[in-house]
């Protein structure tokens, strides 16, 4: 599990320096080189990809602290994980699909896109059904 927090920690230092590059170039050269349709795909997704690296910043630093304390239960600590590991690929499935689509990018699967969009609501509900599970007696 430790690999597990350690990974996801690295990747949402990936994520949150890929949005600070792409929101300079959205400034500066893409607002001025694409048409409206384009430039809207490429800043909403850009938002998720910010609004995600945070969640899964919080949710990777919390599951390694609960490692340590040992805070959660051993249901609890795997829906934390599964959901860890959900966010990670629903974000590559979608965000990476739109910006393959608008930049050409190898391995473009247009399908992925609202495949990744439902992975990130179903594990958004997974992190809402966290505080429920019961600890076992």
């Amino acid at each position: 599990m430790k690999t597990l927090w350690k990974c996801s920690l690295s990747l949402a230092g990936l994520y949150g320096a890929a949005v600070i590059g792409m929101s300079a170039a959205i400034s500066h050269y893409f607002q001025f080189n694409m048409v409206t349709e384009e430039f809207s795909r490429l800043v909403s997704s850009t938002a998720v990809l910010a609004f995600q690296a945070l969640a899964i910043l919080v949710l990777s630093l919390y599951g390694q602290s609960d490692a340590r304390r040992n805070e959660l239960n051993k249901a609890q600590h795997w829906l934390l994980a599964l959901v860890l590991v959900g966010f990670h690929l629903g974000l590559w499935c979608f965000v990476y699909t739109v910006w393959a689509g608008l930049f050409e990018l190898p391995l473009y699967w247009r399908q992925l896109a609202p495949v990744g969009g439902q992975m990130l609501i179903l594990c958004w509900a997974g992190l809402m059904l966290l505080p429920w599970l019961r600890k076992n007696k």
